[in-house]
């Protein structure tokens, strides 16, 4: 068959997967997201424009509640003592407690709209940087709308969760806030009250970043998923907290202040700021379920995507064949035309592409059962081998004992 051309391999994609030269693959997650950001600039560029597309709506809502606060920080005599500003406010304690209560409050109202229409970005850019980690080839927009269709309820209940949780624990941080601001209730609980509520938004963060990874890689009922979600965020503190940082630095450079990071955080952000997320927090989960969960998971793969040489098949890992074990395999002869190659037409459409596939798997196939069938051929050549050693040796040390008298 002719070489694959420029169109064909723009429309299908770069070929990770099998006719992918194994040897070149990663050897560990760091390599292998490096490798996935330095071979797919241009995709990742695609995909968090896309994604940044689909984020707006809620973008513009926290935009709007940051300028509210502005303002009303300019305007309203929070830091001015009583009677100096004007108007008077007689009640000034606690004041910008109250009003940042009745802000979030508003928010919130039109938040689930921001939530829904974030969550088609989500479940198809996920989807998207799970096949790029994969090392299969991936068209971008297809493949978004694709992951939107798999995944969109999963990611959209997993994020009203986390929006509830999220705005319970800000409320609570609001009303702690009021009532120290008028000297109500005991100072200590209210101030403990207030770090246990950052506690738990932390915690859920990393919890439904999780309750995503998961959703996408395994069919997994929702309570599962929640409760899979809370273990893993739990037994990995130490971990989740640094890659939940990493992966989000691009975003901490709009806020640490300074002109200079400003720009470049906004700059990363808009180029590659969600699709970096995105690679960092799954390349991690990644090695997170080859470590806990694919050995647990009947036909799960582990460590795919980077190149392993000790993989066994009994362990569920991406199976590659050293060149030393090459020859004790029995390879089916290419004269033999019983499962042919699919021909690509001058025009072709998905469908042919997805025929293609089913032709190359159904000869891998047929010649694992040819290699099954004469394993036996092997094993009688090596026994043959291995008498004509022994008899070799004996000869040898005859010699040796003949040379010695």
């Amino acid at each position: 068959m002719a070489k694959k051309g420029f169109i064909a391999r723009l429309i299908e994609g770069p070929e990770r997967s099998e006719t992918y030269a194994r040897s070149t693959l990663p050897t560990n997650r760091w390599e292998l997201g490096w490798d996935v950001f330095k071979t797919n600039k241009g995709k990742l560029f695609g995909l968090n424009l896309l994604s940044l597309l689909f984020m707006i709506p809620i973008i513009l809502i926290f935009l709007m509640r940051y300028m509210s606060k502005t303002v009303n920080g300019q305007v309203l005599p929070f830091a001015n003592n009583f009677g100096i500003s004007w108007p008077i406010y007689p009640m000034s304690a606690g004041l910008e407690a109250q009003h940042a209560f009745s802000l979030n409050i508003e928010m919130f109202k039109y938040i689930i709209i921001g939530v829904a229409v974030a969550s088609v970005a989500i479940s198809g850019g996920f989807y998207v940087m799970r096949n790029m980690v994969w090392a299969e080839g991936v068209m971008v927009t297809s493949d978004f709308f694709r992951g939107v269709k798999k995944n969109y309820f999963v990611v959209f209940f997993s994020l009203l969760i986390y929006t509830v949780i999220m705005m319970l624990s800000l409320l609570s941080v609001n009303m702690s806030a009021i009532m120290l601001g008028n000297n109500q209730g005991v100072a200590w609980l209210l101030v403990t009250a207030q770090v246990i509520s950052y506690l738990i938004m932390a915690m859920a963060t990393i919890m439904v970043m999780f309750m995503i990874t998961l959703g996408i890689n395994y069919k997994l009922s929702f309570f599962n998923l929640i409760r899979n979600s809370f273990i893993l965020t739990i037994a990995l503190i130490p971990t989740n907290v640094f890659f939940a940082l990493f992966s989000a630095v691009w975003f901490v450079l709009l806020f640490i202040g300074g002109q200079f990071f400003s720009i470049i955080g906004f700059f990363l952000v808009v180029i590659w700021g969600l699709s970096l997320f995105m690679l960092v927090w799954t390349d991690y989960s990644h090695w997170v379920f080859d470590k806990f969960i694919n050995d647990k998971v009947p036909g799960a793969k582990k460590n795919r995507g980077i190149y392993k040489t000790n993989a066994q098949e009994d362990d569920g890992e991406e199976l590659v064949i050293e060149k030393s074990k090459l020859k004790e395999r029995y390879i089916k002869p290419i004269t033999d035309y019983d499962v042919e190659l699919y021909e690509l037409p001058t025009s072709f459409s998905r469908k042919d592409l997805e025929k293609l596939e089913e032709t190359k798997e159904a000869m891998r196939q047929d010649s694992d059962r040819y290699s099954e069938e004469h394993k036996d051929d092997h094993n009688k050549k090596q026994e043959t081998i291995e008498d004509l050693m022994k008899e070799d040796e004996k000869q040898n040390e005859k010699k040796d004992s003949k040379g010695k008298k």
